[in-house]
């Protein structure tokens, strides 16, 4: 019976404690820390928190929530309609324990995105919804030597599209080829 009791109190704990942190409540927190109204354009539960993709008057966001924290990292506004076809906007808040990035694409011939720190690479998950394609991902951390962060836009043969980062010694931004 007491062991019983016990279930049934753990339960109603787990309900309680989850019944508080729903996706609603979620979306909920980050429209108070916006401020503004947003339009919902992607979510998705990930490792330890959630993403979101949305936009607002100022252009593309995302935001990651951490279910340890309880906290929402914004990033900052990327464009909505970017000319070279691809855009990227990051959080990193050394106080959350996920450092994203996210962007919309635009150009049909990109199939695949990477982002390259100095020992780990990431393929980004592409998305595709009523609004629009984007895409995102995530680290646990910025590696110490930031300067070699790399975001590439691939076509399906693998060729670098767009890119932006430090190539051969030189800062490029943009589409590969004109």
């Amino acid at each position: 019976m007491i062991l019983v009791r016990r279930i049934f109190l753990f339960i109603l704990l787990m309900i309680l404690i989850t019944g508080c942190s729903s996706t609603e409540d979620k979306i909920d927190k980050l429209l108070e820390k916006t401020g503004k109204p947003f339009e919902l354009l992607y979510q998705e539960e990930v490792e330890n928190g959630m993403i979101v993709l949305y936009k607002d008057e100022s252009g593309f966001r995302h935001a990651y929530f951490s279910n340890k924290t309880k906290y929402w990292n914004i990033s900052g506004n990327a464009e909505l309609n970017p000319i070279d076809g691809f855009t990227w906007g990051m959080t990193n808040d050394p106080n959350i324990p996920k450092l994203t990035f996210a962007g919309l694409i635009i150009d049909d011939e990109i199939q695949n995105v990477i982002v390259r720190q100095t020992t780990v690479n990431q393929q980004a998950k592409i998305v595709s919804t009523d609004q629009g394609r984007f895409w995102f991902t995530y680290f646990d951390n910025l590696e110490e030597s930031s300067d070699h962060l790399k975001i590439e836009a691939l076509a399906g043969n693998g060729d670098i599209v767009w890119k932006d980062g430090v190539y051969d010694g030189k800062y490029y931004h943009g589409k590969t080829k004109k």
